[in-house]
């Protein structure tokens, strides 16, 4: 049996702190943080009683803190401006391009800021930074790196929401064909009774007045409970009762029996997932000549229903038209119980049986 794909929805916690708008100062407050530890590594330590050391520190605070302050800058500009308007528009050169200058940016003001502030004190084990290739370079890779990390984290941010904006729409969509293809089932099952109380009208008005007094209990069902999402197994399971015997008022010989093993009160399932069996095992196999049977079984097995039809073929084909109601149940299936339920129909000459298993 084919089914559908669907896609889960992200329920990972750490991924709904990245995505989830509620988060969203948190996430700021945590990614500045970060930040603020990374730049500074250490240069808030206490005084020392070295004089020169203690300037130091202080040029260097300086540093950082202007630096810190640049460098955050510049990540802001590529999550608020940059990322949105160049690389999610697809204007991949102009973002590398941004994102290259950004770099040199930095670099820049790093050299400026060491050259003015800390190159005219000697500090052992400190390296300064030179306007050199290979300090372009160093410096380059680490600006890189945390640029590059936040552009990542920004994307994947993004593509979580594309991701859940395309699930959103599966689901809508997901539930706007089963709306239509629920609609679908019960004008033709009203077209089929309307059919069988026209004939009866002209041939046994009294059987006819029975008939639609069944039929405005089969209607009530129709408009008030079938519209729910899920309704209780065993009004499902009245309704194909009622709909059987105004066709056994009609049939000639007809017999049915419905079967049922375990607490059919307590199941909540889609309405009309099993009309359209019995509808096509009246349609083309209660024939209105000759003797003619439907049999039914619901039975509940762990988490599993079983439902079991089987019906007699008429010994004379009849030309009928088919309708669409094996067609929908199938998609129906599909989309309501994708990969785990099953559906097997043998076809014979002499009788037609369909088994059925969906989860609970």
């Amino acid at each position: 049996m084919q089914t559908s794909n669907t896609i889960t929805p992200f329920n990972n916690p750490l991924i709904r702190f990245i995505s989830e708008k509620k988060y969203r100062w948190l996430r700021h407050a945590l990614f500045i943080t970060a930040g603020f530890l990374l730049a500074f590594k250490g240069d808030l330590g206490g005084g020392s009683g070295d004089p020169d050391l203690a300037r130091f520190r202080e040029a260097l605070l300086k540093v950082d803190t202007i630096t810190f302050i640049f460098i955050m800058s510049m990540v802001y500009l590529l999550f608020q401006v940059l990322i949105p308007r160049l690389l999610f528009r697809s204007r991949i050169f102009l973002f590398f391009l941004s994102f290259i200058c950004i770099i040199i940016l930095i670099y820049i003001l790093v050299w400026q800021l060491d050259a003015y502030y800390l190159r005219g004190m000697a500090l052992p084990g400190f390296q300064h930074v030179d306007f050199s290739l290979l300090n372009f370079i160093q410096v380059s890779v680490v600006v890189a790196v945390l640029l590059g990390s936040a552009v990542g984290l920004k994307v994947f941010k993004k593509w979580i929401s594309d991701v859940a904006q395309m699930n959103e729409l599966q689901q809508r969509n997901l539930e706007a064909e089963l709306q239509q293809l629920k609609s679908q089932v019960n004008p033709h099952f009203l077209f089929n009774t309307l059919n069988n109380l026209l004939v009866l009208t002209k041939t046994d008005p009294e059987k006819a007045s029975v008939v639609l007094l069944g039929l405005s209990d089969l209607l009530r069902y129709q408009l008030y409970d079938s519209n729910r999402e899920k309704i209780v197994l065993s009004k499902d399971i009245a309704f194909i009762q009622n709909f059987l015997s105004l066709e056994k008022i009609r049939k000639n010989d007809f017999t049915f029996s419905i079967t049922t093993e375990g607490n059919m009160d307590s199941q909540l399932l889609p309405p009309f997932l099993f009309i359209p069996f019995v509808e096509n095992a009246v349609k083309h196999g209660a024939s209105t000549v000759g003797h003619s049977y439907l049999d039914l079984g619901f039975i509940i097995k762990g988490k599993e229903l079983h439902f079991h039809s089987e019906n007699s073929r008429p010994v004379v084909k009849q030309q009928m038209i088919g309708g669409l109601g094996l067609g929908n149940i199938r998609r129906r299936l599909e989309l309501l119980y994708p990969g785990t339920h099953t559906l097997d129909i043998t076809d014979s000459v002499d009788k037609y049986i369909v088994n059925l298993t969906i989860p609970l």
